[in-house]
């Protein structure tokens, strides 16, 4: 009896180190020769031009820092004077990028922003200007705290007190308020005019006099 013939299939699993080479570990984009370009810093690790000017972006203005810290390992690598963009790029990565790739576009730094000019095909028409592509690599504008206005007059007076002694306020001038318009109402009531004390009628008349005079 003829054994059968076992047959083995196996799987080659893709190659998974070297595509993630070929992609920034911040953004997670594969890398080309614009923004993406991948740059190499002094301890090695590699990142996008995109990235790191953000990094650099965000550095604090006070600190007067010429070095950029490294996301992986925090190793500083000094910042050029032409920013990010001249930081040293990875030959050999841009070489594994395909042949249209492999050249690296001019990049340079205008204000917050990362530019690079795009240049118009030879076979078009000649008129077309080229274009500038940039993109923003600033930091999201925060919020404007809002400006505390001080308050004047009444409103400003009970604005600094408790609550206890704003109700305490609040309640006084109603009281005195209701007394001022209440008052002349209820004299009007009283007295038939304005004046709340009736004028003084004695209740008894006064005995008259009886002038007594002795004969001699």
């Amino acid at each position: 009896m003829e054994t059968p013939t076992e047959v083995w299939h196996t799987q080659v699993e893709p190659d998974v180190e070297t595509d993630s080479k070929l992609e920034c570990s911040i953004c997670f984009n594969t890398y080309d020769n614009i923004f993406k370009t991948p740059k190499i810093l002094q301890c090695s690790h590699t990142f996008c031009l995109e990235c790191l000017a953000r990094v650099v972006a965000a550095l604090p203005p006070e600190t007067k820092s010429d070095k950029v810290l490294c996301p992986f390992c925090r190793q500083p690598t000094p910042i050029p004077q032409e920013g990010a963009p001249a930081l040293r790029t990875s030959q050999e990565l841009l070489s594994t990028l395909p042949p249209h790739l492999q050249h690296e576009e001019p990049v340079w730094i205008e204000g917050s922003k990362l530019c690079y000019k795009q240049h118009t095909d030879s076979n078009s028409d000649s008129s077309q200007t080229d274009m500038c592509v940039c993109v923003d690599i600033g930091l999201s504008k925060k919020d404007n705290p809002p400006v505390e206005t001080r308050r004047t007059g009444l409103r400003g007076f009970c604005g600094g007190c408790s609550d206890w002694k704003r109700l305490l306020l609040i309640t006084f001038m109603v009281v005195v308020l209701f007394c001022i318009l209440l008052w002349p109402v209820q004299c009007i009531l009283k007295t038939g005019n304005l004046r709340c004390v009736s004028d003084f009628t004695p209740t008894h008349q006064p005995s008259p006099m009886i002038l007594v005079t002795h004969g001699k």
